[in-house]
C-alpha cells in the first residue's frame, strides 16, 4: 500500500520534534486514530543534514552523545509523558514509534509512503515574516509533497491576563 491509500485503511502518522506544538499534534493524532480505529505511528526525524554522525547535547550533562541515542531517550520520555497526561487515549498506548535520520520533510514523506499512512499530522510553530522566509516550514513542505491529507496543529494561544 502506498501513501495514496484510501480513507478506509492506513495509519495516522504524526511527526514530532518534542516541542509543545508536536505534543499537541500527538494528542490530536491519537484522538483522530481512536475515532477512525486506525493505528497510530509516531515519528521523529533525527535531523542529520550531512548524513554524517552527529551529536545531541543532553541539557543536564556536559558531554555530547550520538544523536540517535539521545533522540531515542527523548522519544521514550515524550511518549511516556503524553501517556501519563492522556490516559484516556488508548491509541497512544498502542502507538508504534519510529526514529529515522535525515532531512525532516523528505523523511516524513518516505515514512508516510512506507507505512501507507492515510494522514500525516505535524505541529507548527507558526513562524511568520522573515523567519518563515529564511527558515521555511517543515509542516508547509510536508503539505506540499505528501499525497495524503496533512493536518497542521498549533498549540493553543496563551490566555490573556484578566
Amino acid at each position: 500500500m502506498t501513501g495514496t491509500s484510501s480513507s478506509n485503511g492506513g495509519a495516522i502518522l504524526v511527526a514530532v520534534d518534542f516541542s509543545e506544538d508536536s505534543r499537541q499534534a500527538l494528542v490530536w493524532a491519537a484522538r483522530q486514530a481512536a475515532l477512525e480505529s486506525a493505528p497510530l505511528v509516531v515519528l521523529h526525524v533525527v535531523h542529520d543534514p550531512a548524513a554524517s554522525p552527529g551529536f545531541y547535547h543532553k541539557p543536564d550533562e556536559n558531554w555530547l552523545h550520538p544523536m540517535i541515542d539521545v533522540a531515542e531517550e527523548m522519544m521514550d520520555d515524550f511518549i511516556a509523558d503524553a501517556k501519563a497526561r492522556h490516559p484516556d487515549l488508548p491509541s497512544m498506548a498502542s502507538a508504534s514509534v519510529r526514529l529515522v535520520s535525515g532531512l525532516p520533510a523528505g523523511r516524513i514523506f518516505d515514512v508516510c509512503e512506507q507505512t501507507g499512512a492515510r494522514m500525516v499530522v505535524v505541529g507548527s510553530r507558526g513562524r511568520t515574516g522573515l523567519q518563515s522566509i529564511l527558515l521555511g516550514s517543515v509542516a508547509e513542505r510536508v503539505a506540499q509533497i505528501c499525497n495524503v491529507p496533512v493536518v497542521i496543529v498549533k498549540k493553543p494561544a496563551p490566555k490573556a491576563p484578566k
